[in-house]
């Protein structure tokens, strides 16, 4: 029998080489999603630079995002019935990089309607940045793991959401608007190359039932089973409120008289959000209860942004959206487990590009709800944002409550 330490060295290499695996998936999934948010912010300069139209950049931002809802069953269906699945989710994101640099092109000098065009090209990409990526993280943490794995990856998120408004201001402002949005398509493509050099192999599942994971299989599999049916819904439903953040924050930045603090308070959500990841990757809860916690965390992701409604001090306004973005580390991390442990193998990525699609879709309706909410006192906004995930959550709360236990880790089937 090998002693103590002879069992360690014998571990050893195989830990080295799941976590140079795991590095490798988030510095590649980092670059990807760093040129997916900072896109966001990038158009609406280049926009700006190129046509004089900050209306004209909020239309190509809504043309980025929108497609992702459609295109969603489509990129999660060719994952999950390819023998590659890192080949199609680096090629996918290589479209998306070649689309986002497109634009750069062809704005001022054709038609602008082919500039919608690849942008709805890029949009159509958008799910395998997030949601596609994402899928396949279990199979390559492995079930000890993974609790922590997808705390890492909600990390990447928060790092990324940081990072390409950064990236893009900084370009911008050394260079121009399209030598950003140029460099955002290089860090796509790295993010590309990154994948594609990735160890993700195919599902377990028999091949017959592989390939059986049609094109609406994922969507049948949220609608059929009450847990993952519920907690999509509550989750996208509460993203109508969290999505119009950034609208709020500038409305509550002006009605202190300081617009350029605005910034401030999207920074210290994204900070708060950053230190829920890194402890939930610390000490994450059991997977069984994973399905719960993301929806309880809405409600603690809403309940600070109620409170900042009634305070009339910034400084402690900021630090209400930092504790809210706090929970929104635990919420993101909770709910790819949860995604993970109750989707088939064999469809597990239409889950979740199905899922990340809902809510993005329903992050750019919310911007729209509160600009047209841009009228109200800043505090009736806040409390229209704090609304939707705590009502979400409770709903989805209860509704996990009083569903038959089954036990923990069932997966739905793909048929």
């Amino acid at each position: 029998m090998a002693s103590p330490v002879e069992q360690v060295t014998e571990v050893d290499p195989g830990i080295r080489r799941d976590r140079a695996r795991l590095t490798h998936y988030l510095a590649a999934a980092l670059l990807a999603r760093t040129a997916d948010e900072g896109a966001r912010v990038a158009l609406v300069i280049f926009a700006l630079d190129r046509t004089g139209s900050a209306t004209v950049g909020g239309m190509f931002v809504a043309t980025l995002l929108l497609p992702h809802v459609v295109a969603a069953p489509l990129v999660g269906a060719l994952v999950d019935r390819s023998r590659r699945p890192a080949a199609v989710l680096a090629g996918t994101i290589a479209v998306f990089a070649g689309a986002l640099a497109a634009p750069v092109a062809l704005l001022g000098h054709a038609p602008r309607w082919q500039t919608y065009l690849v942008l709805a090209t890029a949009g159509c990409c958008g799910p395998a940045v997030t949601g596609g990526l994402t899928s396949r993280l279990a199979a390559l943490a492995g079930p000890e793991r993974e609790a922590r794995a997808f705390a890492l990856d909600a990390l990447s998120y928060n790092v990324a959401g940081m990072l390409g408004p950064a990236m893009v201001g900084l370009v911008a402002a050394a260079a121009s608007p399209s030598t950003a949005i140029l460099a955002l398509a290089v860090a796509a493509g790295l993010g590309a190359l990154g994948v594609a050099s990735l160890r993700l192999f195919a599902p377990d599942a028999p091949a017959e039932q592989t390939r059986a994971a049609g094109l609406f299989q994922g969507a049948r599999a949220i609608v059929r089973d009450p847990a993952l049916r519920t907690i999509t819904l509550a989750t996208s439903f509460g993203q109508l409120g969290l999505g119009g953040m950034a609208v709020v924050a500038t409305t509550l930045a002006v009605a202190a008289h300081e617009p350029t603090r605005a910034g401030l308070l999207l920074s210290v959500t994204a900070g708060g959000a950053l230190v829920g990841s890194l402890l939930w990757a610390w000490r994450p809860m059991s997977t069984s209860r994973a399905p719960q916690v993301s929806v309880w965390a809405m409600v603690a992701v809403g309940v600070p942004l109620a409170l900042a409604a009634s305070v009339h001090s910034l400084p402690l306004a900021a630090a209400l959206f930092a504790l809210s973005g706090l929970f929104t580390g635990p919420f993101a991390a909770a709910l790819f487990l949860a995604r993970s442990q109750l989707a088939a193998e064999a469809i597990r990525t239409q889950v979740f590009t199905i899922a990340a699609g809902l809510k993005v879709a329903a992050a750019a309706i919310g911007v729209g709800l509160l600009g047209l909410a841009a009228d109200l006192p800043v505090s009736v906004q806040l409390l229209v944002v704090a609304a939707f995930p705590i009502v979400a959550g409770i709903v989805g709360g209860v509704l996990l409550q009083r569903r038959p236990r089954s036990g923990a880790g069932g997966h739905i089937d793909a048929c």
